[in-house]
């Protein structure tokens, strides 16, 4: 008989993608018996695949909001300095162009369109 211990381990592994093969050979446990177990587990481990892949998309879109939210406040303190420039060091061209690359990065990263409006006009 396994123990309890032994049958988390093999969840652990097959959430992991491991084979069944590979599986055996890590625990040394027959390949028979960790058929029987998948089979046995099949509905917790659809529901722990489940709860793996709303966290990693929960996460994808967290660290895309931040992405974002970085790129606005670039690009809006890069506007603020074209609204506020006087002859400096950095051209007026290359500053636009500076904010209009941000524009078209902040559109990529939040699936929107350039709109007429997004980029001063």
């Amino acid at each position: 008989m396994h123990s309890t211990e032994t049958i988390n381990q093999f969840l652990s592994l097959r959430l992991q993608g491991w084979s069944f093969a590979r599986i055996a050979d890590q625990l040394h446990v027959s390949k028979p018996t960790l058929l029987d177990w998948n089979r046995k587990h099949q509905s917790q481990i659809e529901s722990m695949k489940a709860a793996c892949e709303r966290s990693l998309q929960e996460n994808l879109q967290l660290s895309r909001e931040h992405e974002l939210e970085k790129l606005n406040m670039f690009h809006n303190a890069l506007r603020q300095e074209l609204v506020s420039r006087s002859l400096k060091t950095v051209s007026t061209e290359q500053i636009e162009a500076l904010a209009n690359e941000l524009q078209l990065q902040i559109e990529k990263v939040s699936g929107k369109e350039k709109s007429d409006t997004s980029n001063g006009k």
